[in-house]
């Protein structure tokens, strides 16, 4: 594999270099864009390769008008190409995986301040039955690995493509290669059906549905092989991650840490001993909120409207949270914490060098207070 990955980077960069003169180098790394130069020029080259290869194929072959089974074949490739595609998309649904809820340090950024993918992000990932609906839109793609199903299957996964090749469009989220491909393979699939099913919803006429015949093998073998490479197919690129996401699902239980999560204002900070010197912007400025986040992180509010970022790692069995800055890189600072009251919190330890007394008061948002109704007397839209 790393061999074929060099050689198809070779290629790229010496057609972008070479033949479209390109003014900048092209990234190969991964970094989580589907849209990079690197991608735009690799597909330039795959249609120009398929382009090629479709002139010189038709003017070999050109007494023949059809080619029944590699259609059939290439149909059934796509079918479930889309299929695993949308299933994974689905199941990362879940589990506040690719739209994880609103989090401490997202909800004190404001909307001037997101990017239109972060916008997105948030608005997407703010709902549970929202993220649950996507999932069931997506898991429609289950019906693409069965002939009879595969026509519905595509409708639906079409208008599930559109959706999302629209936010990727419009909210600029660069996945727009793969997202426009989608809905491409989407059209190809229906596409022996595309005038019948015109006919039956724009004219009111009568139609039947063409079917794909697969192909009949004399030897009964082929067929059971056939079959079951199917459903191999299929349980080991759906089956499995549906399991292990049901399973994670039904057995993650909420880290206790996970309480502690949220935004704090300081009520008040004291140093028995003395204020530090003010030897960095950090231990000089008034402190005014602390952001206690996921994965180990916080960010400290000071200034007018400087954050600073740091790592945080909290301990409930020792009731520490142990803070490290990167202008002093090496040094942790443990506190340890106590909540006197609900959503009040106590830490305790040093900083900077001093003993310090910090009291917290955890902030009520919102976004999170407020949930689903259906009596509204007045709109909160604010």
């Amino acid at each position: 594999m790393q061999l074929i990955y060099s050689g198809q980077l070779a290629l790229v960069t010496w057609f972008g270099n070479h033949i479209l003169h390109l003014s900048h180098p092209i990234e190969s790394q991964a970094n989580g864009s589907g849209d990079t130069t690197y991608s735009y020029v690799l597909l330039l080259i795959i249609f120009t390769s398929a382009f090629i290869g479709t002139v010189v194929w038709s003017a070999l072959d050109y007494k023949r008008t059809s080619y029944p089974k590699l259609h059939y074949w290439l149909i059934v490739v796509i079918r479930f190409y889309v299929g695993f595609m949308l299933v994974h998309y689905g199941l990362a649904k879940l589990n506040n995986g690719q739209f994880p809820g609103p989090s401490p340090s997202g909800m004190n950024a404001t909307y001037g301040d997101s990017s239109p993918m972060g916008l997105a992000w948030r608005f997407l990932g703010y709902s549970e039955g929202y993220k649950t609906f996507m999932f069931v839109a997506e898991m429609m793609g289950v019906l693409l690995f069965f002939r009879r199903t595969a026509t519905i299957g595509a409708m639906l996964c079409l208008m599930t493509c559109l959706n999302i090749m629209a936010i990727n469009y419009f909210f600029d989220v660069p996945v727009k290669i793969l997202s426009t491909a989608l809905v491409f393979l989407c059209l190809v699939i229906l596409s022996p059906n595309l005038i019948r099913l015109f006919r039956l919803f724009f004219m009111g006429e009568t139609v039947q549905l063409k079917k794909l015949q697969p192909p009949v093998f004399k030897e009964k073998w082929k067929g059971i092989t056939l079959i079951s490479l199917k459903y191999l197919a299929i349980a080991i690129c759906a089956g499995i991650p549906i399991i292990s996401t049901a399973y994670t699902s039904i057995t993650k239980q909420p880290e206790a840490k996970e309480t502690l999560y949220g935004a704090y204002k300081i009520r008040s900070i004291e140093w028995p001993t003395g204020a530090p010197s003010a030897k960095s912007t950090l231990s000089s400025n008034k402190w005014y909120r602390i952001i206690l986040d996921r994965y180990d992180r916080a960010f400290i509010k000071f200034g007018e409207e400087e954050l600073i970022y740091c790592k945080a790692q909290i301990e409930t069995d020792k009731k520490t949270l142990k803070l490290s800055f990167n202008d002093e890189p090496g040094v942790r600072y443990t506190l340890t914490y106590w909540s006197p009251a609900p959503d009040v919190l106590e830490l305790k330890g040093e900083l900077f060098g001093k003993l310090v007394t910090i009291n917290l008061e955890k902030i009520d948002y919102e976004l999170t207070k407020n949930g689903f109704k259906w009596i509204n007397e007045f709109p909160s839209n604010k």
